[in-house]
């Protein structure tokens, strides 16, 4: 990692003068935060793979008659989600920030670069917002793992299978329930769309507590199109705005910006993993005046049931 200042050197000199500047004069571009995960079930496992099954019973009841008949049997399916290695790597030589404007983030008196303010300021400010961002508009929607390739720096995109890899392959197998929109979504249609597609529910999902997620502009068109079209919305929360008439949360997710799908499961069926609650202070070590910043976790996202999530795609 270098520490690019020409354009600053170009425009403020090349050396430092003392003229009150400090950290709050740095300002850091608007970064996303991570959301998708917010909404899911948290789980910690302390290994590569969570294993478990899905349980399915049939149909048991029968009419009475004296001698017993045994009906019904137990079917129990695997199920499993990943969790995946992930780092940060990132090196840097605290030094470049001499002869610049950036020198108050260098240090006269301290020999040891790893205590630097250049340092602490990169930690802090931006490596940590960075990875949120990274992880929600890279990886935990339209990431899709990738085995690392020896000596080369990996994607944060291929640091894991997101969820619209699993809705792929869900409706590809049938495991989940594909529903067929009559129209593709727009501005002007996005209320009945939504509508149209939570109409398509089992039944016997009546009253589960079921999260709807979709694109956040697409979201914002439901709510538009439905005062357009129905007037103002007197019953609209926007902290947890949900379907009329059914107890759907409407939820847009930054993860999904720019993608054409609809995704629905009950609250509880998407399921985020991790090795330990928490991130761990990323460990910082210096050799040669380079210092380096480094991290690793493992973790993973998926559902628990597929026969309970509903998948809605368009062009």
């Amino acid at each position: 990692m270098s520490i690019e200042k020409t354009d600053l050197v170009s425009q403020f000199g090349g050396y430092y003068n003392p003229e009150g500047q400090n950290e709050s004069r740095l300002l850091s571009a608007i970064r996303q935060k991570s959301v998708t995960t917010s909404y899911a079930k948290p789980i910690v496992h302390d290994g590569e793979l969570y294993k478990f099954s899905n349980v399915v019973l049939g149909e048991i009841v029968q009419q009475f008659q004296k001698k017993f008949t045994a009906k019904g049997d137990i079917e129990f399916k695997p199920n499993s989600i990943p969790l995946r290695n992930i780092k940060i790597d990132l090196g840097l030589y605290p030094d470049d920030v001499k002869g610049s404007w950036l020198g108050f983030l260098s240090s006269l008196d301290e020999q040891e670069r790893a205590k630097w303010p250049i340092v602490r300021y990169m930690l802090e400010k931006e490596v940590v917002p960075q990875l949120h961002s990274d992880m929600e508009l890279k990886a935990y929607f339209k990431g899709s793992y990738v085995a690392p390739t020896p000596g080369t720096p990996g994607t944060a995109a291929g640091s894991l299978d997101g969820i619209k890899k699993l809705l792929d392959a869900g409706v590809s197998d049938s495991s989940m329930q594909s529903v067929t929109l009559s129209a593709p979504v727009s501005k002007t249609n996005a209320f009945d769309m939504v509508e149209e597609f939570v109409d398509n529910f089992d039944p016997l999902l009546e009253g589960t507590k079921m999260r709807f997620y979709c694109d956040p502009k697409i979201l914002r068109w439901y709510h538009q199109d439905k005062r357009n079209t129905h007037g103002s919305d007197v019953n609209y929360n926007p902290e947890k705005p949900v379907v009329d008439f059914s107890t759907c949360e409407l939820v847009g997710l930054p993860s999904m910006a720019g993608e054409k799908y609809f995704f629905a499961t009950p609250e509880t069926n998407l399921l985020y993993l991790r090795r330990q609650n928490g991130m761990k202070k990323p460990r910082v070590e210096e050799s040669k005046r380079e210092v380096f910043l480094m991290t690793d976790w493992w973790e993973g996202i998926g559902f628990g049931y597929n026969e309970l999530v509903y998948v809605a795609t368009w062009v």
